[in-house]
């Protein structure tokens, strides 16, 4: 074919953008087919009259929406519209692993689902949760997440409290209603492996800030300086948080760590952004964001790590200039969450399941961690008996994603360190390890034995545990 030039002349915004959206749009039409090759970075430059950078933005914001790979050495290519699934993605006829990779915090001590139904046949009143509600949900429901958000440090408002189909829906609204296309996010350098693919489809681009080092030499809170900088040299307009339990390293911020990034997104005029699906597991109760800059704070909170995934319930809290925005965008994507699932989790929260199912997943979770740093010793496992997960700090010259291969072989999924950072950023010696997904405690302990084993293995075979290339 010839060479492809897009056409960015009507561009209003960001061009790096424009030139994701023209190949976008060339795919949609036909005019770019799978397999076709893009023209190398700096032809294409040259041709449109801008910097290498902004192509090398622009083919990577392409292949963050999936539109394009790069293979070293060959350049990059339209990419297959078929993708391989996410190994976070729950399969039905899956084979039976030890499931070390996903945070489903212990769902075999989840309330009785069938308790829960009978208890809503028998209320009065039921059949008016089976018709249309709200886009922001009922004030009962409501009132609930009001409950919720106690547990988060955050004494919110039921007029600024909406329901939202879980927390990932949650992030999807919130930064809608917060932010334009083209508009820069802070994100941790490591942080939750969807943030990167959800921000990029709403045309909203993540910029990752390193953390600060703890004393034990594990991951801190994001770098404030780190923060102001990247807001100065990116504009960045807000900053995506999970203050309590950051999700892979488990830090949990100090009050001083809070507010440090509060002065700077005051600073700066940053929205913040704050979601932390496993705060109730903790038993100290800091003051959330939403708390400490209310004006400029979106929180989003959910019981599904705590008691009912399936309910697929969260909740948002957010400025009371972004209320109607937040409606409207539940409106938009989903009309409404479902008001059947949402009295279920009210019923659970009233009637003191909540507290009950946290105090047995807690205990277990104990008795998981400590086991989970005895045989994983002497490796660092930042996280603590609070933390249904564990960041695994492995020898420098043990290839993370060849371990999690291996591993794999075994029959144990885990996640390597890249699945929770940019593409354009080089392997770390990190694994994150989840306590809660499998049942058994036998299996769980053999599992961590061979992680352990195989650890010991590659480190001993350093040509076979560095990458290639």
């Amino acid at each position: 074919m010839t060479m492809w030039i897009p056409n960015i002349e009507a561009a209003a915004g960001p061009i790096y953008l424009a030139i994701a959206d023209a190949l976008e749009d060339d795919i949609k039409t036909g005019a770019l087919a799978q397999g076709d090759r893009l023209p190398p970075q700096r032809e294409l430059a040259y041709q449109l009259g801008v910097t290498l950078g902004t192509i090398t933005r622009a083919y990577g914001e392409a292949e963050r929406r999936r539109l394009v790979k790069g293979e070293t050495g060959r350049g990059t290519y339209i990419a297959s519209e078929t993708q391989k699934v996410s190994p976070l993605v729950p399969k039905e006829d899956e084979p039976d692993s030890c499931d070390l990779a996903r945070n489903f915090a212990y769902p075999h001590l989840n309330p009785s689902l069938s308790d829960g139904l009978v208890r809503m046949a028998r209320t009065a009143g039921i059949d008016r949760l089976n018709g249309f509600v709200p886009s922001e949900g009922l004030k009962t429901h409501r009132e609930t997440g009001v409950l919720v958000f106690k547990d988060y440090g955050l004494e919110a408002d039921p007029a600024r409290v909406a329901v939202t189909c879980g927390a990932q829906h949650g992030i999807q609204v919130t930064c809608q209603a917060l932010f334009r296309a083209g508009d820069a996010i802070a994100v941790d350098r490591f942080t939750y492996p969807s943030i990167f693919s959800s921000l990029s489809s709403l045309g909203l681009k993540p910029v990752p800030v390193p953390a600060l080092t703890r004393t034990d030499g594990g991951f801190g809170a994001m770098d404030p300086e780190a923060l102001a900088r990247a807001a100065a040299a990116h504009g960045v307009r807000g900053v995506f948080l999970m203050p309590n339990m950051q999700n892979p390293t488990t830090h949990t911020m100090s009050v001083e760590e809070r507010q440090d990034l509060v002065r700077v997104a005051r600073e700066h005029d940053l929205k913040i952004v704050e979601d932390d699906p496993y705060t109730p597991f903790l038993p100290e109760t800091l003051p959330a964001f939403g708390a400490l800059a209310p004006e400029r704070t979106a929180s989003i909170a959910s019981i599904s790590k705590v008691c009912s995934p399936g309910s697929r319930i969260g909740f948002v809290h957010v400025p009371k200039a972004f209320g109607d925005s937040i409606r409207n965008k539940i409106g938009e994507s989903t009309w409404m969450a479902s008001p059947i699932t949402a009295e279920l989790i009210a019923g659970w929260v009233r009637e003191g399941h909540l507290f009950k199912t946290l105090r047995l997943k807690r205990k277990a979770n104990r008795n998981r961690f400590l086991k989970a740093r005895d045989l994983l010793a002497p490796h660092f496992l930042q996280g603590d008996v609070n933390k249904v997960f564990g960041w695994l700090r492995l020898p420098d010259i043990v290839d993370a994603d060849a371990l999690q291969a291996a591993l794999s072989h075994q029959g144990i999924s885990v996640l390597s360190s890249r699945y929770f950072q940019g593409k354009d950023h080089a392997p770390a010696p990190y694994l994150r390890l989840t306590f809660g997904s499998e049942e058994s405690d036998e299996r769980f302990q053999w599992a961590l034995k061979r992680i352990q084993a195989t650890i010991d293995q590659m480190a001993d075979l350093p040509e076979l545990t560095r990458p290639v290339g």
